[in-house]
C-alpha cells in the first residue's frame, strides 16, 4: 500500500511522461512575468502622478522620490517591498511620506521597469534628462500605443498618486458650517441632503494628456480651470473628473483587475453605496428613520480613515 501511495504521489509531481512538473513551472513563470509587468504599469502610474527624477547638477547624480499623504504610507512601502531598496520617511512639517532611493544600480532597475509606459509630459521631460546620466536610452511612446494598451494597472496607478475621490457639500446650516475636523464632515455629510456630489478628479496642466486619459478609457470628462493670477505661476488646469454612476461603476468595474493600493480603493467600493442610497433617498429622510441612520452610518464609513 505504502508503494502505490508513492507511485501515486510521484505521479501528481511529475506526470506520467514526466511534463506536468515542467507544464506548471512554466505556468508560474508566465505568472509571475504577468503579474510583474501589471506591477510596472501601476508603479509608471505612480510615477507620472506623485513621482521626480531629482537631478543634483553640482555632483551630477541623481535621485527617485515618491511622495504621497501619510494615510498612504502603503503605497510607498509597497514600492520598497517590490525593489527592496530606498527609505521611507515622513517629512518634516507636513502630513506626508517619501520614498526615495538613490543607489545607481537601483536607479537603473527603476529606469528599466519604467522605460515606455511614462506619459505625462513632465515626468517623460525629467526622465530622458535623467537618462542622460545613467546611459539609458529613453523610449518615449506613443498616445497610439497607450489606448491600445490601455492599462487598468496605470490608471489604478495614477489614480493611488493623482487622484482625489471626494463628496462636497455645497449647502448646511450655519452651526454645522462650524463643525471642525472628521466629526465636522461627517455630520455636514449626514444632514446635507440633496446638496452633495460625489467626484473622482485627476488634474494635470497639459490637456493633451487629460484628453489621453478620457479617450483611452472612454469614459469622465474634462473641465478646464482658469490661471489663478495670484500665482507666480500660474497654470490653466485640466480635471479629468468622473461624476456619475454610470462612470464609477465603468470605473469600479475597470481596476478589478488591478485594484489601488491607496485608501482610495475604500472610497471608490463605497461609491457604488453612495449612488444606491441616493436612488433610494435615503440622504433626504429624517435623522431617526431607518434610511437616515443607514445614511448616516454611510457617512461615517466615508471618513473612517480620515483625520
Amino acid at each position: 500500500m505504502a508503494h502505490l501511495l508513492l507511485l501515486y504521489l510521484l505521479y501528481l509531481i511529475k506526470g506520467l511522461d514526466g511534463s506536468t512538473l515542467e507544464i506548471n513551472n512554466k505556468k508560474l513563470m508566465t505568472t509571475k512575468c504577468i503579474n510583474e509587468e501589471l506591477w510596472n504599469e501601476w508603479f509608471a502610474g505612480i510615477a507620472d502622478g506623485d513621482g521626480c527624477f531629482y537631478i543634483n547638477k553640482k555632483e551630477n547624480s541623481l535621485s527617485f522620490e515618491v511622495t504621497t499623504h501619510i494615510t498612504d504610507i502603503r503605497v510607498v512601502t509597497n514600492i520598497k517591498n517590490i525593489l527592496k531598496v530606498g527609505t521611507v520617511k515622513i517629512r518634516s512639517n507636513s502630513q506626508s511620506v517619501r520614498y526615495r532611493v538613490k543607489a545607481k544600480a537601483a536607479i537603473i532597475d527603476i529606469f528599466n521597469r519604467l522605460n515606455g509606459k511614462l506619459y505625462n509630459p513632465a515626468r517623460v521631460k525629467q526622465f530622458i534628462a535623467a537618462c542622460e546620466i545613467v546611459g539609458i536610452t529613453p523610449k518615449v511612446p506613443t498616445d497610439s500605443l497607450f489606448m491600445e494598451k490601455k492599462s487598468y494597472a496605470y490608471l489604478a496607478g495614477l489614480i493611488d498618486s493623482d487622484g482625489s475621490l471626494v463628496i462636497s457639500v455645497s449647502g448646511s446650516t450655519a452651526e454645522d458650517s462650524q463643525l471642525s475636523n472628521v466629526h465636522g464632515k461627517i455630520t455636514r455629510l449626514t444632514y446635507s441632503k440633496a446638496h452633495n456630489q460625489i467626484t473622482l478628479k485627476v488634474t494635470t496642466s497639459y490637456k493633451t494628456y487629460a484628453e489621453l486619459i478620457q479617450n483611452t478609457f472612454g469614459f469622465g470628462k474634462i473641465y478646464t480651470q482658469k490661471p489663478n493670477i495670484k500665482n507666480k505661476a500660474p497654470n490653466t488646469l485640466y480635471h479629468w473628473t468622473v461624476t456619475s454612476q454610470q462612470d464609477f461603476e465603468l470605473l469600479y468595474e475597470s481596476v478589478k483587475t488591478f485594484p489601488l493600493k491607496s485608501l482610495k480603493m475604500h472610497r471608490l467600493r463605497l461609491s457604488l453605496l453612495y449612488f444606491k442610497y441616493k436612488n433610494l433617498k435615503y440622504h433626504l429622510k429624517e435623522a431617526g428613520t431607518i434610511e437616515g441612520k443607514t445614511w448616516a452610518k454611510f457617512a461615517n464609513t466615508w471618513y473612517k480613515y480620515s483625520y
